[in-house]
């Protein structure tokens, strides 16, 4: 699969394991992306450490360096210039997450160290988007899609959480979660908007993978088409599931895969 010179997908959380795995195999593909990184030699370990050589990141991968906080550096991942020509991200990946910290407390004993990442993420990435159409307002004309790293356990239609499972996610991580299920709350009332002209994205996929294990490396999964796949109404139930498979199934049925199927779609993931 060639590299277009003009198409390119933007990460945000690439040094998290699903991102990060979806990152590898987009480079391996041939393909041009960006990403928002606090350390960018953090982020270039992790893709030499799985075999991406220096000269794939120099040729293929612009990485800006900044946090979510920063609109400025999220608009230099989302927007990119070519042949003196603005041309804006394709797809955005985002698999932004705190880090869980206990607390002293029974009816929250799980937060996480910023407990409003994903949503401000969220928020930013799209304030970014408007700034960039208000500039430059030809890259309205096809906005890009964005797929997010969300997690079961969250759905207001369907229980997608195994029986024995329940108290850790409905009890222990309710604190967390919250942040996951305003994520998608902004998400979707994003792409209801009445109004197309309001729609900062073209679409959007939720991913909602169960319980995480293992880190970024994607030698460590079972491989993509062994997951269990289903969507909100009729959910795959399981009790975990590799971050690396869960990137690669980002990278195969999002990015590989054009159709776009998926758009709008709440997607469960498991073993």
């Amino acid at each position: 699969m060639a590299a277009s010179t003009n198409n390119f997908i933007a990460f945000f959380g690439a040094t998290g394991g699903c991102t990060n795995a979806c990152l590898v195999h987009t480079l391996n593909a041939g393909l041009n992306a960006t990403a928002l990184a606090r350390t960018p030699s953090k982020l270039i370990d992790m893709l030499h450490s799985q075999g991406i050589s220096q000269s794939i990141i120099d040729s293929q991968l612009t990485i800006v360096k900044g946090d979510i906080a920063d609109i400025k550096a999220i608009k230099n991942v989302l927007l990119a210039n070519k042949n003196n020509h603005p041309v804006i991200a394709s797809q955005i990946i985002s698999g932004v997450g705190g880090t869980p910290q206990m607390q002293m407390s029974l009816k929250a004993p799980v937060t996480i160290d910023n407990p409003e990442i994903c949503a401000t993420t969220t928020k930013n990435i799209m304030q970014a988007l408007r700034e960039i159409y208000s500039e430059y307002p030809s890259t309205s004309q096809v906005k890009p899609t964005i797929t997010i790293i969300s997690t079961t356990g969250i759905s207001d239609i369907r229980e997608d959480v195994p029986f024995g499972f329940r108290t850790l996610y409905h009890v222990i991580l309710a604190d967390p979660h919250k942040d996951k299920k305003e994520m998608e709350r902004i998400i979707n009332s994003n792409v209801n908007e009445p109004n197309e002209s309001d729609r900062v994205f073209r679409g959007a996929i939720i991913v909602r993978p169960s319980l995480l294990k293992g880190d970024h490396k994607v030698s460590g999964g079972k491989g993509w088409k062994m997951l269990k796949v289903g969507e909100e109404i009729k959910p795959a139930v399981g009790y975990t599931i590799h971050r690396a498979d869960v990137g690669e199934w980002i990278f195969q049925e999002t990015i590989k895969n054009t159709n776009e199927k998926w758009l709008g779609q709440k997607i469960t993931l498991t073993n």
